[in-house]
């Protein structure tokens, strides 16, 4: 293990995803820290939660599903257990197919053993009022992760140890020589004169929760969106991708466009109980940013989680906090050294 750098007092900019799985890393690692929480975190509260290592439009492994599947599955199990609470659901995906076609294709890589744990084979699909002619075919993994208890029982449970939480905007003029600083705000990254340099592209996201008594399923269905059971005839449904709208809102557009996916292949009455939207933290070549400022080596980031954030936040919060503490190097694939060009463009 490398030497321990000097350990200043670490504030933590952000309590979504990122903020909390990494307040996780430092708790485990025995590690003083207090968090800013500004309270708009949608996007991590809008989630699904869901941890997929299959990537649908092109039957392909997710980026290092091998790796950070199994890190998040470890990672949430310590958690619950750290907290006396169940937050991974623990069910299988599955996928309803659209054509015989894409039968067809999931059949040839379900095959290979690169996937076979991931992927069974094609099924028939016998769900009162889903329609799947085409069958479908299951991805084993964890489920979900629900966010919403994730991020409230872990900010209960670290303000029970004296973890104390400022619960209002940072300013960035507070910033000092003498504490590190991990920004972990999502889209409003934007704001941070620091670090908007970093390319993101953030995409606005919509869900709906529904109710109904017409179905029952285990199991989260995907066919071109997701249909998660949430327990006592409830389902989250979603969800929408626009790169255009730059604000939390719920739109009627988002709304219809969810209802039509939705009766593409569901025939069952329900009524929508909720109506959510966030902006989703992505980043323009689909990696993650981490590291520290160019020229404050005390200014650190963890962004850009994007849709597969809850299996991505686990792996690299430990990254990101080996890094601080250890001064042990980042993947370059996830560095903010990458973007450097940028910063120096805009100064």
């Amino acid at each position: 293990m490398n030497e321990q750098k000097e350990h200043k007092k670490v504030e933590i900019v952000g309590w979504g995803l990122a903020g909390a799985t990494l307040a996780w890393q430092f708790y485990f690692y025995k590690k003083d820290f207090v968090v800013h929480d500004s309270g708009e975190n949608f996007s991590s509260r809008t989630a699904a939660g869901l941890v997929n290592p299959i990537v649908f439009k092109r039957l392909t492994k997710s980026w290092k599903a091998d790796v950070l599947l199994p890190y998040a599955a470890q990672f949430y199990k310590k958690i619950e257990d750290e907290l006396g609470v169940s937050l991974v659901s623990n069910r299988s995906i599955l996928r309803i197919f659209a054509s015989v076609e894409e039968q067809n294709n999931w059949a040839s890589v379900s095959g290979d053993e690169r996937f076979e744990k991931y992927m069974e084979s094609v099924q028939d699909v016998e769900i009162d009022k889903i329609a799947a002619p085409f069958g479908g075919g299951k991805v084993n993994t964890i489920g979900n992760v629900d966010t919403n208890l994730f991020l409230d029982a872990s900010r209960a449970f670290f303000q029970e140890k004296g973890v104390h939480f400022f619960n209002d905007k940072f300013d960035y003029y507070n910033v000092n020589d003498t504490d590190s600083f991990i920004f972990c705000e999502g889209f409003e990254i934007k704001n941070n004169f620091f670090f908007n340099y970093l390319p993101m592209k953030p995409t606005h996201g919509e869900t709906l929760t529904i109710k109904t008594d017409q179905i029952k399923f285990e199991d989260i269905l995907n066919k071109n969106m997701f249909v998660l059971p949430l327990g006592n005839g409830y389902y989250k449904v979603g969800a929408t991708y626009n790169w255009e709208l730059e604000e939390s809102i719920t739109t009627p557009f988002g709304k219809k466009e969810l209802l039509e996916k939705l009766k593409v292949f569901a025939d069952f009455e329900f009524e929508v109980v909720n109506h959510e939207a966030g902006i989703r933290p992505t980043v323009s070549d689909r990696r993650p940013l981490l590291g520290v400022h160019p020229e404050n080596n005390n200014l650190h980031v963890f962004n850009g989680l994007g849709t597969k954030g809850v299996m991505i936040a686990p792996f690299f919060s430990e990254q990101l906090l080996r890094s601080v503490i250890f001064d042990e190097p980042i993947d370059k694939e996830v560095d903010i050294k990458r973007h450097e060009k940028k910063f120096i463009s805009v100064k």
